[in-house]
């Protein structure tokens, strides 16, 4: 894969998986999220590791596990710098410019949209679309071989998707969605109003079509660029949004439930190879690292690695993959493996759920499953403990309760 000169790495902040139509979502239309999908490989299974930006960005730009200890080695930035690759992080997240890695970018643009008081009137006055617009401009001024690091704050900034976005969303009997501007954070009661959390879904679907239209343009933008056959595009988000699933609207500290943890992540190779793959295997934040690592053939320092290769298992027929996942947060822990989710959460008992068909961990099972259960707590003390050695050992296979489930 060295006949890769570019990546274009695109990050949207509390993009959740479910709501686009190539990961099954049909109440909003994502035309150019389905345009991007045909013509790539689409991961239906990226797990985030973590729930908190700092370490998601430790295991996109250092290849470690959310888990892992011991030092972080060179950043990707840093490898890429050295081997004279031109870089550049584009975001309107500040304290992203502040993270372990970034002063390395050799372009660091932080972008600073005009205040928000309301929605907007037009598109182009959006927060996604003045970054989106600004990354394409830079886009076209950066030399072969290159970096492009796009972030944005996405659902974590301000809604500001013009007001019709989100009323086409309101069927005739509905009340009219909610004019919020600011991201609602809140935990539901037993009796909450189900209109209330509608709006709420309402409006985040009105964010995700406003995102789908102004990617339109940064995608031809990237199009156009002369080394478009030589470029890889991946799209991806570090974490989801709850929208009411467990109680809870917006993002959270300590949920690892998958509404949160699972994103989208699409990955476009040089000449459309592999357009319309769908891969399912289990991948995380730190898969990315270790597949750019390895498309430039940067060199190694040392430091151990958690992160695989995302783009090496699209060129092998039987790649060597893992069968599961881990994500935590301040005060829970979850394992996924190919047929469960087993979660904990501090002070609460554990909670099994069977994969993939509880898409939404609705269906707890652990009493009635206790052996899967047990199976599962046995592989997080495995996988907790190889996550934090230097090199990380080979994990024992899963059995074949944990792979296929019940028979």
């Amino acid at each position: 894969m060295t006949e890769m000169a570019n990546a274009i790495i695109l990050v949207v902040d509390r993009l959740s998986a479910g709501y686009l139509g190539p990961y099954g979502n049909t109440w909003i239309e994502t035309p150019c999220w389905n345009s991007l999908a045909a013509r790539a490989a689409l991961f239906e299974w990226c797990l985030a590791d973590a729930v908190d930006l700092p370490t998601i960005y430790r295991s996109y730009w250092f290849g470690h596990h959310a888990l892992s200890r011991g030092p972080l080695g060179s950043s990707l930035p840093e490898a890429v710098a050295r081997a004279g690759i031109h870089s550049a992080l584009i975001t309107d997240e500040p304290s992203l410019l502040e993270l372990p890695g970034a002063t390395a970018f050799v372009d660091r643009i932080a972008v600073k949209p005009a205040t928000v008081d309301g929605p907007a009137v037009e598109i182009s006055q959006t927060r996604i679309a003045q970054l989106l617009a600004t990354a394409a401009e830079h886009l076209q001024r950066m030399p072969e071989p290159f970096l492009a690091w796009v972030h944005a704050r996405g659902m974590s900034g301000p809604w500001d998707a013009p007001i019709e976005l989100r009323n086409q969303f309101a069927d005739e009997d509905d009340p009219e969605p909610p004019t919020l501007i600011k991201p609602p954070q809140k935990r539901l009661d037993e009796g909450h109003d189900p209109d209330e959390l509608l709006g709420y879904q309402q409006a985040y679907a009105g964010q995700i079509a406003l995102l789908d239209l102004c990617l339109e343009a940064f995608f031809e933008a990237a199009r156009a660029l002369p080394g478009w056959d030589r470029t890889l595009l991946v799209a991806t988000s570090p974490r989801g949004y709850p929208l009411g699933e467990h109680g809870v609207v917006g993002g959270s500290e300590t949920n690892v439930y998958e509404e949160q943890t699972h994103v989208p992540c699409v990955a476009r190779l040089p000449l459309d190879r592999h357009a319309g793959v769908r891969c399912r295997e289990l991948v995380q934040p730190p898969d990315l690292c270790g597949g750019l690592w390895r498309m430039w053939g940067l060199a190694a320092d040392g430091a151990p690695r958690w992160g695989q290769d995302l783009l090496a298992m699209l060129e092998s027929e039987s790649p060597t993959w893992r069968d599961r996942a881990a994500s935590v947060s301040a005060a829970a822990r979850a394992l996924r493996s190919p047929a469960w989710l087993l979660v904990c959460r501090d002070g609460a008992p554990r909670e099994l759920f069977a994969k993939p068909d509880d898409r939404y961990e609705v269906n707890e099972v652990a009493s009635r499953c206790a052996e899967a259960a047990d199976q599962l707590e046995l592989a997080w003390n495995e996988f907790h403990h190889a996550a934090q050695s230097a090199p990380p050992p080979q994990l024992s296979p899963l059995s074949d309760l944990l792979r296929d489930g019940l028979a």
